[in-house]
């Protein structure tokens, strides 16, 4: 088998399809601080994990070049799974409760992943160990020390070891056709601060480079405390802005917690609450859907077969957090056999003229149609908020007024 640095022309033909799906499923991705990536030593990317598979293949995307990942081990066990993880740049990342011998294996894993850093590639591990979509961050594990350290001492001497903060900040965990912002912070040099610290024990090491790591990457995404309050503030960051909801006291804070459990419970969407000229909002989005009608029924039948399976997997899903997996993978494997299909029904049965934007409008089919069921989803919100709920929308004015006070208070630095 291939060491993971070697190219191998199928896996680059299967990561540009994969890149282009993964695209697909946001209405915009935005990667900003490439800059702080070093480009002069071994670099490990530590981005916070709230999104399942689809962290990884957001990371992914976002690099031309292979990116380099772990997983847990257990999953390597059968041998034709092995391989195709192996084939996807993915080492398997054994756990003290998957038993001795796992672990000593750990140092071959650690072998090939030094190796790959060597020769140039990065190396991406979640390094709170688990997901939780949450604006938040688990406490981090010590892998990615470990392995920075090891790095160091085996490639120290010709090149610094790094570890880049990232952060993935969704603006939907679950729905697709929403925005995601890819942020890279400030370089930890794991090998300058070695150097510089000498009198320093393991133990304080670890300590010292998590703690400044769990600092920057904090950073980079709206950062909420696990402080018991969560639901409230993130829903008073979104009327105002974090600095607001982190300065609120308790009162309003919870009073924002049971405004977003009430607002859930009758089903109306955030955004309906901020139009300004609500009537307006409505009328123009009813003109609007109404020309898009036609287009949205065709994408509608056209890619009933992959949204069709979504919503099947979907709906037996334990853990939500794998919606966007699970819709990544229907689009993934679907998508060139339904396209491919629908075409030789267009090109066989219609004339050109009307083929050919037949097949145009089928491209982006599905993108198109999970973005009208979006727009759909928060139209209906306006008008039952429009034509009822008004204690909610006083409620809702009352939180503005304050978070907006507290907002206006704040000093700007």
């Amino acid at each position: 088998m291939k060491k993971p640095y070697e190219k191998q022309n199928s896996y680059y033909i299967m990561k540009a399809w994969c890149d282009a799906t993964v695209r697909s499923l946001f209405s915009s991705i935005r990667s900003v601080g490439k800059d702080n990536i070093p480009a002069d030593g071994a670099v490990l990317l530590a981005p916070n994990h709230c999104n399942t598979l689809m962290d990884a293949l957001v990371v992914l995307q976002d690099w031309k070049p292979a990116t380099l990942f772990g997983a847990r081990a257990d999953i390597f066990r059968k041998p034709l799974l092995n391989k195709t993880l192996r084939f996807l740049r993915i080492l398997p990342i054994p756990r003290v409760r998957d038993g001795i011998q796992e672990v000593l294996h750990n140092r071959e894993t650690m072998d090939e992943v030094i190796d790959a850093l060597d020769h140039g590639m990065k190396y991406c591990m979640f390094c709170e160990g688990t997901h939780r979509p949450r604006h938040s961050l688990l406490p981090l594990k010590k892998g990615i020390v470990r392995t920075a350290l090891l790095a160091h001492e085996r490639l120290g001497d010709r090149k610094p070891v790094y570890i880049v903060p990232m952060g993935l900040e969704y603006q939907d965990y679950y729905r697709l056709q929403t925005s995601l912002a890819i942020r890279y912070g400030e370089a930890i040099n794991v090998s300058a601060f070695v150097a510089s610290h000498p009198e320093m024990g393991d133990a304080e090491v670890y300590r010292k480079i998590l703690g400044e790591l769990k600092e920057r990457m904090s950073t980079l995404i709206t950062y909420l405390p696990d402080d018991g309050q969560y639901d409230g503030r993130w829903a008073l960051t979104k009327i105002a802005g974090r600095p607001a909801a982190m300065a609120a006291g308790t009162e309003l804070v919870e009073e924002a917690a049971a405004f977003d459990r009430q607002r859930k419970e009758r089903q109306l969407s955030f955004w309906s609450f901020g139009y300004k000229r609500p009537v307006l909002c409505a009328v123009l989005k009813l003109l609007s859907g109404l020309v898009l009608l036609p287009v949205f029924l065709f994408d509608a039948v056209v890619a009933a077969p992959m949204w069709g399976l979504s919503a099947y997997l979907v709906r037996g899903l334990k853990d939500k957090a794998f919606t966007r997996t699970a819709l990544f993978g229907v689009k993934f494997l679907m998508n060139p056999l339904v396209v491919l299909a629908w075409s030789l029904v267009f090109f066989l049965c219609l004339p050109f003229p009307l083929a050919l934007p037949a097949f145009l409008l089928l491209l982006f089919a599905h993108k198109f149609f999970y973005g009208m069921l979006n727009e759909g989803r928060i139209f209906l919100s306006d008008l039952r908020l429009l034509f009822g709920h008004k204690d909610l929308k006083a409620r809702y004015a009352r939180l503005a007024t304050q978070a907006q006070a507290l907002k206006d208070s704040i000093p700007n630095d």
